[in-house]
């Protein structure tokens, strides 16, 4: 854990000593593929969850 820190606090220490257009370029391209795959992941979690209401709503249906 200690080896992750100390790279982390490099790379925050580089971005920090950027100017701000060079932090934007660098910072938004790594925002916009972790907002992507996050929204993925919710988008297949929703689906899922979708699914088994409709499923539990349809035995529901079948037992009356």
């Amino acid at each position: 854990m200690n080896g992750f820190l100390n790279w982390w606090d490099s790379v925050e220490l580089w971005l920090s000593g950027l100017p701000f257009v060079l932090q934007a370029l660098v910072v938004i391209p790594v925002v916009l593929v972790l907002a992507y795959l996050l929204a993925a992941l919710l988008d297949v979690l929703l689906g899922k969850g979708i699914g088994l209401m409709r499923r539990a709503r349809h035995l529901d249906e079948t037992s009356r």
